[in-house]
This record gives C-alpha cells, sequence and structure tokens, in this order.
C-alpha cells in the first residue's frame, strides 16, 4: 500500500520514544490518547494506515477514526513488531549519527529519522546513510569544516539536507570524497550553503544523481577523477557552478545547471574526452568554459539565456552537434584564433541551431543552406533552422526531431506502437512551422500516411535507408491534429483524443484491440 498510494497517511499511535526508536518513513506521529483531540490534523478523505507496536492501540485508534466519519481506515495487525520481523526499514532519531556509524557493520543502511543534526561525519566503511526525507532530515555543519567526509569505497549518501560546512578558502565541503575512493554514489540530497557542495579529488567511478546543489560557493568540484557520472542534478545559485580540473572520461548528463554567479560549467587543464549531453545550461555570464582541453564532445545540450555561450581558449579537437544556442549575448567566444574544433555531424545529423542564424532552407529540409561561421577556424556546415529535440520511449528507440515550434511533450504508446507529440508556437507572432522527424524502422516502417485534422497530407522524404527514415512537412499554426501512419492494408485508423494542444503528430504502426477488466476489493490489511 505505501510504495502504490503515495498519498496514503499513515498514522503511529505510540508516544514519542518508541517513535523516536523506529518508525516507518514518514510517519505521523499522534499518540492514542491524544488523538481524540487532534483529529483536526487529519483529513476525512484520506486513507489512513494507522500502526503501533502489536496492533492494540491502532485497533483503538482506527476505532475512534471510524467513531468520527473517517472512512478510509487500515489497522496494520501486529504493528511494527511484525513489520520489523517482516524486514522492512524502521527510521531511527539517533543521539549520534557518527556513532552509529562507528557502530554499523560493513555493508549495513543507516536509516535515519527526520531531524536536525549538529554534525561533522566521516563515513569509512562501505555502507549507506539514508535519511528518511531529503528536505527534513538535515545534518548541519554550523558553518565550521566538512560535513560528510567519505572515505571508504561503495558508499551511498542519500536523501539528506547537507549544508553549513566551512568556508570553501578551506577547503571544506557539504561531501568530500578523496585518496582514490571509488563507486561512491551521491543521490537525491539536497546540499545548501556549503563552501564546496559537493567535492572529488583522486576519486573514481563516483555517481552524483538527482541532487540539489544551490547556494553554494561551488557546487561541484571535479579533480583529478576520473570516469564519474553527473547526472540529472540541479546546480544552480552556486558562485561556481561545475568545475573539471583536470579530470577526464567523465559524463555529465541531463543536468540543469543555472544562474551561477560566474560560470556553470568549466572545464580546464586537460580535462579530456568528457561527454557532455542533454544538459539544460543557462542564465549566467559564461555557459560553458572550456580552456587547455581536448576531444570533449558536446551534444544536445540546450545554452540559453547566458552572456556568453561558450567560451573557448587554447582548446581544440572537442565536437559541438544537436545543440541549441538561443537567445545568448553571444554565442561562442574565442580568447585565440588557430585552434580548430567541429561544430557538426554531417548532413545527416547535422550541426547546431543557432538562434542568430540568417540564412534560408532553399531546399526545405531543416538544414541551412550556408554555414554558419564563428571564426576563421570553426564553422557549423549544417546549422539546424529549428530547435533540435530527442525523444526516447520506455522501450529505448530515440525519435530525433528538428522543428521551429516548441515541442510541449512526448508519449508513446507500446501497445499500438503510437507516437504523440504535443508542439507549440515558439512565439505570438510564428504563423507556420516545420518538422523534421528521423524515424526509425524498428519503431514504425515506412511508408506513412499523413493527415493534418483528418485531411490527407503530402511530406517529402528527405532521407532513406534500411533501419531510418527522416520525413519534413509543414503547418500553419492552429489547432491541429496530424497523424502519421503506416501504410498497412489492414490497418483500421484509431480516432484520437486530444485537448488543448496546437498540433498532435501521432505515429501509429497497427491497431491492437483488446478488452481489460479490472477489479479491486478492499480486504483487511495484515503483514
Amino acid at each position: 500500500m505505501i510504495e502504490q498510494r503515495p498519498s496514503l497517511v499513515i498514522l503511529d499511535v505510540r508516544n514519542q520514544s518508541e517513535y523516536d526508536s523506529g518508525h516507518i518513513r514518514n510517519a505521523k506521529l499522534i499518540p492514542v490518547w491524544q488523538l481524540a483531540a487532534r483529529l483536526d490534523e487529519l483529513s476525512k478523505s484520506d486513507e489512513i494506515l494507522v500502526y503501533c507496536e502489536k496492533g492494540a492501540r491502532s485497533q483503538t485508534a482506527s476505532l475512534t477514526l471510524a467513531d468520527n466519519g473517517f472512512q478510509h481506515v487500515y489497522n496494520m495487525l501486529e504493528g511494527i513488531t511484525a513489520w520489523i520481523s517482516a524486514g522492512y526499514p524502521v527510521y531511527i532519531k539517533y543521539p549520534s549519527l557518527q556513532e552509529a556509524i562507528n557502530n554499523a557493520s560493513e555493508g549495513d543502511t543507516i536509516n535515519v529519522s527526520s531531524g536536525l543534526y549538529y554534525e561533522h561525519l566521516t563515513i569509512n566503511k562501505s555502507l549507506t546513510l539514508n535519511g528518511e526525507n531529503k528536505y527534513k532530515t538535515m545534518i548541519d555543519g554550523s558553518d565550521n569544516g566538512t560535513v560528510i567526509n567519505v572515505k571508504a569505497d561503495n558508499t551511498t549518501v542519500t536523501e539528506l539536507t547537507i549544508q553549513y560546512s566551512g568556508c570553501s578558502c578551506s577547503d571544506y565541503s557539504g561531501i568530500y570524497i578523496k585518496n582514490y575512493h571509488q563507486n561512491v554514489n551521491i543521490a537525491n540530497n539536497l546540499i545548501v550553503q556549503n563552501g564546496y557542495g559537493i567535492k572529488l579529488i583522486w576519486a573514481n567511478n563516483t555517481t552524483i544523481d538527482n541532487n540539489e546543489v544551490t547556494n553554494n560557493t561551488s557546487g561541484v568540484e571535479v579533480i583529478f577523477s576520473y570516469n564519474n557520472t553527473i547526472a540529472g542534478n540541479n546546480i544552480s545559485n552556486n558562485f561556481f557552478g561545475l568545475d573539471l580540473n583536470p579530470s577526464s572520461n567523465n559524463t555529465i548528463i541531463g543536468n540543469n545547471i543555472a544562474n551561477n554567479t560566474i560560470h556553470d560549467i568549466m572545464i580546464r587543464q586537460s580535462s579530456n574526452d568528457n561527454i557532455l549531453l542533454k544538459n539544460n545550461v543557462t542564465g549566467s555570464p559564461y555557459g560553458v568554459r572550456l580552456y587547455a582541453s581536448f576531444n570533449n564532445t558536446f551534444k544536445e545540450n540546450n545554452l540559453f539565456n547566458n552572456a556568453i555561450g561558450i567560451d573557448i581558449q587554447n582548446s581544440t579537437d572537442n565536437t559541438f552537434h544537436q545543440n541549441n544556442f538561443n537567445s545568448n549575448k553571444r554565442h561562442v567566444q574565442f580568447f585565440e584564433i588557430g585552434y580548430t574544433n567541429l561544430w557538426d555531424d554531417g548532413y545527416l545529423s547535422g550541426g547546431n541551431y543557432w538562434s542568430n542564424y540568417t540564412g534560408v532552407d532553399s531546399n526545405h529540409d531543416g538544414i541551412g543552406d550556408s554555414a554558419q561561421v564563428l571564426d576563421s577556424s570553426n564553422k557549423d556546415n549544417y546549422p539546424l533552422l529549428g530547435r533540435f529535440y530527442s525523444c526516447t520511449t520506455p522501450a529505448g528507440k530515440t525519435l530525433d526531431m528538428i522543428s521551429n515550434s516548441t515541442i510541449e511533450d512526448f508519449q508513446y504508446s507500446e501497445p499500438d506502437s503510437t507516437i504523440r507529440i504535443h508542439v507549440s508556437s515558439s512565439s505570438q507572432n510564428q504563423k507556420s512551422g516545420f518538422f523534421r522527424a528521423a524515424i526509425p524502422h524498428d519503431l514504425m516502417l515506412p511508408p506513412y500516411n499523413l493527415t493534418i485534422n483528418g485531411d490527407p497530407t503530402n511530406y517529402a522524404t528527405i532521407y532513406e535507408n534500411d533501419t531510418l527514415s527522416i520525413i519534413y512537412f509543414t503547418y500553419q499554426h492552429s489547432t491541429l491534429e496530424i497523424d502519421i501512419i503506416p501504410e498497412l492494408p489492414t490497418l483500421v485508423f484509431l480516432p484520437l483524443f486530444m485537448t488543448l494542444t496546437l498540433l498532435t503528430f501521432v505515429a501509429r504502426r497497427r491497431k491492437r484491440s483488446r478488452n481489460l477488466h479490472k477489479q479491486e476489493t478492499q480486504q483487511s490489511l495484515a503483514l
């Protein structure tokens, strides 16, 4: 029930000391003897799961709730005693987290109750430190020293607020990993108001995933560290965002790195062979600063609203393609001439989108007819006429798109091989749009029927081989529904339902009819 119903209210009716000694994650504490007076803290429309130590007090509490009009109440039989016997986790209010770490064995998980802990932790064994709620389980360094110092391989730190380390001038950090430790996982944390938010020195194979790193002097600092993955983080409103200095063979993917005071990303001092993919880099004086570094790959990133999108100094053989450069005061700045980088991936994949490109597309393929010249040594031979989008289906198949419209969302239905995309005009004055889609044949085979608002419409096939078709079509912006359907003789048209969209792009391979029957029953809950 807990996993499947996020809105379920878990009610612990024991006393405070019992609760602190171990409770179910995010359980609300109202001792049974206080329940009648505190009913206004609960909603009669909620589903409520009630537990105590062994089930007696929770039965009394359940009857109290039922007598007062609560209709969705479940009493957990045998209480938390049975819960623990079944091997399910409890969260504990530790008097000292460092003592809990010292007493743990290799491989243990320490589940930490919500609360404010003024401590400086050293993790010197392989374990998991897991907070109950990342916004309510707070480890505070009191503006002094490093908050969590990781000195062991195979360690996980997750679901915590980590705050108020000492100054970065003394190398103090929210989380500090050094001395060749590896396979550390830093995930789903709020890291705020530290010198360095996260700092790696000689740390390899670390994963920094889905953290909020904000209002630190430096968000993430990676020094002499290799083969790390930095994915899905929000690194914003720091003085410096993300620095590699020098570090190579790292993957930086799907992050929002924005509004940092000096720069969002710095790659310097022979930080080579890194991959930067699908990041949003916005709102800073420098989006990316690339200094004395080589063979890095920048692909499918959005660089928006920076003073300088990319600043390049003494760097060559880096690759940039399918990135979107939009509304930067200056998209690319070169400190010196003569260093050559690659700005496109050939005609089929194209180059980058440049919002200041002034060329034309006379052959209507979504690619500019003339190059975007950046300086005497650097040019994009195949600039995109619209922004690049790449969407992945649940099965891992990718659809690459170029459009001068805004793509609002992407949906894929596996049973009937339906691709559905909503788009809107990118400005109030936009009257027409174009769409270029690269459709893998393992997603949908050609040829296709294209309709707009039910009317058959032509499209151009720009390229086709045994595995891929690239098609192009245009439209006038209004409320439209566009269907792309393979020409199969047994195909039956499936009606679509669309609301509040400006354009819908639907691709179907076949229709599958089936009846689904769903039955729900309510039962008494027992472990």
